[in-house]
């Protein structure tokens, strides 16, 4: 009994020290149509805050809250205009995006309809706005991982 609370202590210590999840990298891809300066989004924490945007500012695309960013152009077709990939470092939970085109006519041209997708949510927009959501499954922090594992060892042992 004595071991057992023992045990029951020092794992609400360890987890209190290890931390919780730890933060996931989640790409995204954003497919641009020729209008690329009507397209805008957000990504909102289910708290309500923003956590990622895009945004056009001084003729530039502005992609704020993401890294390792890379472009493919596409200057010979008339309608896709490039193809936006990068990364996203978020905390577990559930993300709202929400899409915009300030003209309000989506982003497509010609035959090509544009897009975003980030982790497993993705979506298209034919109007003025379009949104998806999507989740991040946390990852165990390294000491909660190591807690795991002390505690079936001693489960085992306790066992034989």
């Amino acid at each position: 009994m004595n071991k057992r609370f023992m045990l029951t202590a020092a794992g609400a210590a360890a987890t209190g020290i290890a931390g919780s999840a730890s933060a996931a990298i989640v790409n995204f891809t954003h497919e641009l149509d020729r209008w690329a300066g009507e397209h805008s989004w957000e990504v909102y924490s289910s708290g309500g805050a923003t956590v990622a945007s895009m945004f056009i500012a001084s003729s530039a695309l502005n992609y704020g809250g993401a890294s390792s960013l890379s472009m493919v152009s596409y200057p010979s077709t008339s309608s896709h205009f490039a193809t936006v990939t990068g990364n996203l470092d978020l905390a577990s939970g559930t993300y709202n995006v929400q899409m915009h085109d300030s003209y309000g006519d989506g982003w497509s041209w010609g035959s090509f309809v544009g897009g975003l997708a980030i982790g497993s949510g993705s979506a298209t927009i034919t109007g003025s706005a379009a949104s998806f959501s999507f989740t991040v499954a946390g990852v165990p922090a390294p000491g909660a991982l190591a807690l795991l594992g002390l505690a079936g060892v001693a489960g085992s042992r306790r066992r034989k």
